[in-house]
């Protein structure tokens, strides 16, 4: 007898094929037979007649590696379809946090992964999914290793080389992460510490991957006026490390830069994928993104922590000198107020009580409400906020993201950040339904089969993670749902609005949701490399 038959589904396998009209059955957690009619009975019975029957959606590309310790964790993903993601991407991920460096690393990551009450202290990547195992997590989590918050756990945020002793450090965190089950090693070349490391500075600190043939994940150094030379940047490391490339929320920058930036970053990736290289990337489905605020400032203003880096903001003089470099492109650093302005920036978090009535709002808007030049406002309230600010930036175009949809490279990601409070981006709500909604149903940019292929097989390549796809002995993650079904609601203005139309989502052959309900089952599982 089976644990769990889905009856007359359309049948989307995950690997680009047409779906087929099948059963399929579910045993012990795992698929145990797809057929055109199975027979055999089964405790539980689901009708799928009108409905497709997928993979469960895979997101390798999340920032909640606290907050998957919170009880709320997992509504936000398992509403949208999810039953996979990976967190500690961006260089940033939570550990290694060793007491020396534990405050600092926690303090500048909190925009991005925002702050959680933590059931017990962590120090390594092995005590990190040790003590994730020991959560009811309702969906499968694994774990990059962040090689900028490896840096910060021997060298803090002070820039220059590293001494052969941080080095040694360096690496031995690398290695033991991966040896604790880490899936990959990503990297943010564009946050701080990182963007104090050249090609050079990277291969060196990066060697111990090599034993691992793990992918190399990365936010590359620019992505609008520098996105070219970014690309070829990191290609030149993957190759002299020799490892797989992925390419992190590949988008351009900046009106200047729309159309052709994205055409020709295509034909590099391409060029080397001909090389030989292993060469994969990954898009989310929004003219917008999100991160820390500070991501707007020079690499010298970034540099020791945030105490330096509210002292730079203080100083007159200094201020006078951001404020004229913030005005037109820059050839050292991604420019990100002379690509977009102000109008286009959105402080989406903030802390002190006095500054709520400015979330969601833009620093055009900020600036004219308090009276001050844009620059003058945003230094006074990363001042003030201790850089505690995460953003919203409209960035890119439509018709860049539908470009980068239809390459089969692609995967899709959300690129969701958890910061404390605030107005998030929506994309940590409905990036997964709406692909199916919008670029779907409504503007028909992909295929549903290929739409599923991005959102499962492919991206579990990525990792060679055993998920992705529906066939005999794979994990039971599968979604049912009726395409017209599919409704996202989440705004930049109202984005804590569920998706809904998922009529099952299963995690490991147990229903997690049902009917857009909630079941509260702990089926997830730590994947380790």
């Amino acid at each position: 007898m089976y644990d769990l038959v889905i009856r007359d589904g359309t049948v989307i396998d995950g690997s680009g094929a047409p779906g087929i009209r099948a059963d399929l059955a579910i045993k012990n957690g795992k698929i145990a037979q797809i057929s055109r009619q199975i027979s055999e009975s089964a405790q539980q019975a689901i009708d799928a007649g009108g409905r497709y029957v997928t993979p469960g959606f895979i997101d390798i590309h999340r920032h909640a590696d606290i907050n998957l310790f919170l009880p709320s964790f997992g509504e936000a993903e398992l509403r949208q379809g999810l039953t996979t993601i990976v967190n500690g991407n961006c260089g940033l991920s939570v550990v290694p946090c060793p007491p020396a460096h534990r405050a600092e690393i926690f303090r500048f990551l909190q925009p991005v992964i925002g702050e959680a009450a933590l059931p017990a202290d962590f120090s390594t990547m092995g005590e990190y999914l040790s003590l994730a195992e020991q959560m009811p997590l309702p969906l499968n989590v694994g774990m990059d290793i962040g090689n900028g918050t490896v840096r910060a756990a021997v060298k803090g945020y002070q820039t220059g080389r590293l001494t052969r002793e941080e080095l040694a450090a360096a690496r031995r965190f690398l290695h033991d992460s991966l040896e604790a089950g880490a899936l990959g090693v990503s990297l943010g070349i564009v946050y701080a510490p990182e963007n104090c490391y050249d090609a050079d500075g990277f291969v060196e600190v990066l060697r111990p991957m090599k034993e691992f043939g793990v992918p190399l994940v990365t936010h590359i150094r620019g992505e609008g006026d520098l996105f070219h030379q970014s690309l070829y940047e990191v290609i030149d490391i993957a190759r002299r490390l020799e490892v797989p490339l992925h390419v992190s929320h590949l988008k351009c920058i900046g009106k200047r830069n729309w159309g052709h930036g994205v055409k020709k970053a295509l034909e590099i990736l391409a060029k080397a994928r001909a090389s030989g290289m292993d060469v994969s990337y990954d898009v989310y489905p929004y003219t917008a993104g999100s991160t820390q605020l500070i991501q707007i400032l020079p690499p010298d203003y970034l540099e020791g922590g945030v105490e330096e880096m509210v002292r730079r903001l203080k100083d007159p003089a200094k201020r006078r000198e951001l404020a004229e470099i913030l005005r037109q492109p820059q050839d050292y650093f991604e420019n990100l107020v002379s690509s977009i302005g102000w109008g286009n920036i959105r402080m989406s978090t903030l802390t002190l009580p006095e500054n709520q009535k400015y979330v969601g709002k833009s620093v055009s808007e900020i600036a004219a409400t308090q009276g001050k030049d844009p620059c003058e406002c945003v230094c006074d309230m990363l001042a003030d906020e201790q850089c505690k600010i995460s953003m919203v930036d409209f960035i890119t175009s439509e018709d860049d993201i539908c470009t980068i949809l239809r390459d089969p490279y692609s995967s899709v990601i959300s690129d969701s950040v958890y910061p404390t409070g605030g107005v998030p981006h929506p994309r940590l709500y409905d990036t997964f339904p709406r692909i199916l909604q919008t670029y779907v149903r409504e503007r028909g940019v992909l295929t549903l089969e290929q739409a599923i292929h991005k959102m499962t097989a492919l991206p579990a390549c990525v990792y060679h993670l055993k998920k992705g796809l529906l066939q005999e002995g794979a994990d039971a993650d599968v979604n049912v749902f009726a395409l017209e079904n599919i409704q996202t609601d989440a705004t930049y203005e109202d984005p804590k609005r569920f998706a809904t139309g998922f009529d099952y989502v299963l995690v490991n052959g147990e229903i997690a949701v049902n009917h857009d309900r909630m079941t509260h089952k702990p089926a997830g599982k730590v994947l380790r490399r």
